[in-house]
């Protein structure tokens, strides 16, 4: 049993369309790499969220919690990788859209996808969040919270699945033709490199 099971869902849908910094990374990609791509990253954060939730159902959030030096040396991990891709994305070759997907080449998927589990672990704040956010859902006198606070964070990580592919699928399509462009693709690029390095300063700086 879940306490206020419309109020986790209507906080649960409120939180995963407010504007982030997973967002960001997804339409950066999305935008500057095609509609398959954007989901794959989409597919990366959720597994990185999804690693998270059962860190914190099973403790480790509450090591970050109660460890500054822990929580400081994930945080600024997380800001380096980022800053990492950002570089990495200035010195990529435009890649352009093409109206014909098999045309065009498409970077490797299971690195795609691991970076989007990187972005999302080494995130200290994500795992932090459900352990603020889930526990009020959970009854206290519950035998099952471990498996609750699981099954509520699967429900969040799914939830995020799906706004992310709807994000996904209205950008490509506003801005499919203006991709096929190699100076707007090229644009593209560098806008991807300045949202990771925003992301790393904004996570490197904030507490």
């Amino acid at each position: 049993m879940v306490n206020n099971l419309p109020g986790f869902l209507l906080a649960a849908f409120l939180l995963n369309i407010a504007p982030g910094p997973d967002q960001a990374y997804i339409l950066s990609r999305t935008l500057a790499q095609g509609r398959f791509v954007g989901l794959v990253s989409s597919w990366g954060v959720c597994s990185g969220a999804m690693i998270h939730v059962v860190a914190a159902a099973l403790g480790f959030s509450l090591i970050l919690q109660s460890s500054p030096a822990a929580y400081a040396l994930l945080k600024y991990a997380g800001a380096v990788w980022l800053l990492w891709l950002g570089l990495k994305s200035f010195r990529r070759e435009t890649f352009q859209i093409s109206a014909d997907p098999a045309a065009q080449g498409r970077p490797p998927l299971g690195r795609i996808y691991a970076q989007g589990i990187m972005v999302d672990l080494l995130n200290p704040k994500v795992a932090l969040f459900f352990l603020a956010f889930l526990p009020q859902f959970i009854p206290a006198e519950s035998p099952q919270r471990t498996a609750l606070f699981i099954v509520l964070g699967g429900a969040v990580v799914a939830m995020s699945l799906i706004c992310e592919a709807a994000l996904i699928v209205v950008s490509q399509r506003i801005m499919g033709k203006s991709l096929q462009n190699s100076r707007a693709a090229a644009y593209l690029n560098y806008l991807m490199g300045l949202v990771f390095v925003a992301l790393a300063v904004n996570l490197a700086l904030t507490a």
